[in-house]
């Protein structure tokens, strides 16, 4: 276990780092969640400046517009010196980073080095990839190194079987190879009916430990048009992942919790958490932008350069500050706002209360 103190904010943290169970202490002396932490805990690393499976149509066949554009990025991949600057600064503050970015981070040129260099600053590599062209030697490093893997659920259901061989071998083959193995499925307008079914029936790979659903958003090549409706479709999904038993665990990322505050009577509200992007996490792109949201990498309106300053100096700047401020109106009459930072910092207007 890992203890980090936070003196600034007066809580404590207890990070598993073989399991990833983060135990997170209330604010010192009082009975208060902590909102917000001095340094990151989770760095969203976006190590890719390009895409080799996007430009094969992975992801648009299946009707997930990335949120990256990256069928249209062409941007360099981030050096192995720039990652090494972002380590040195994370090193006994944060537990753990996503890679990611404009593509599959183990197709990066030194993907074994910053797989390596990471756990050699005593942090914790996860990483999500599409599995296109997925391989043997990648899959060593990931199981070598890597806390866990995700994979980009590319596939639908079509007369009756599976239509992406890329994305079910892929899973299977991590499986197969002993990595922690976690299937990342986009839920919007078009596709929650299709998870609604999968949960009911249980038509997952064998073998993972967990499907965590990601709202779509409307960013990038997304449109507005698929984002998930307040309606019984979405209170079906929801019953189909919260009230039955699975052989998987089940999570959301944070932009699901205004649903679950809404439809989900009976989880218990504990296990249900706040966005954390710009309170406990971070994301930099491929060439060394940092935002407080992934979902920002478009617009770039809280985009700061980490060419002449350090994260510690951005995360306290006035840019990530005004992005905690943000609070949509509706939110400050509602009593269950603190639960879900007010809405979208973002304003993508993809809340579900």
């Amino acid at each position: 276990m890992i203890y980090y103190e936070d003196k600034k904010y007066k809580f404590f943290e207890l990070f598993n780092e073989k399991n990833g169970t983060l135990i997170r202490s209330d604010i010192s002396g009082t009975q208060m969640n902590a909102t917000m932490r001095s340094f990151p805990e989770l760095l969203d690393i976006g190590i890719m400046g390009q895409c080799s499976a996007a430009k094969a149509g992975m992801c648009s066949r299946v009707g997930v517009e990335c949120y990256q554009n990256a069928i249209n990025s062409n941007k360099k991949n981030m050096s192995l010196e720039n990652y090494e600057t972002i380590m040195k600064q994370c090193k006994n503050r944060v537990f753990q980073v996503a890679l990611g970015g404009a593509g599959d981070p183990n197709k990066h040129e030194f993907f074994e080095e910053i797989l390596s260099m990471t756990r050699e600053y005593g942090i914790v590599p996860n990483l999500t990839t599409s599995g296109y062209a997925l391989l043997q030697q990648e899959i060593n490093y990931i199981r070598k190194y890597c806390g866990a893997v995700a994979v980009s659920f590319y596939s639908r259901i079509e007369s009756n079987q599976e239509n992406n061989d890329v994305t079910i071998d892929a899973i299977r083959r991590f499986v197969s190879s002993g990595c922690k193995t976690n299937i990342h499925f986009v839920v919007s307008d078009d596709s929650i009916d299709e998870a609604t079914y999968r949960l009911e029936n249980e038509i997952w790979p064998v073998g993972i430990e967990a499907i965590i659903f990601i709202l779509y958003k409307p960013v990038g090549l997304g449109r507005r048009e698929k984002i998930v409706k307040k309606d019984e479709r979405l209170a079906r999904f929801l019953d189909a992942a919260i009230k039955k038993k699975h052989f998987y665990r089940v999570g959301f990322d944070t932009c699901f919790t205004s649903a679950l505050i809404k439809y989900g009577e009976s989880l218990e509200m504990s296990s249900v958490d706040a966005c954390e992007a710009g309170r406990f996490s971070m994301y930099i792109d491929a060439e060394m932008n940092a935002y407080p949201c992934s979902f920002d990498n478009q617009l770039g309106k809280y985009r700061v350069s980490l060419e002449n300053k350090q994260i510690e100096e951005i995360w306290n700047g006035v840019e990530f500050e005004h992005f905690r401020n943000i609070h949509l109106q509706k939110c400050n009459i509602c009593k269950d706002s603190n639960i879900c930072s007010y809405g979208c910092g973002l304003k993508l207007g993809i809340e579900l209360c």
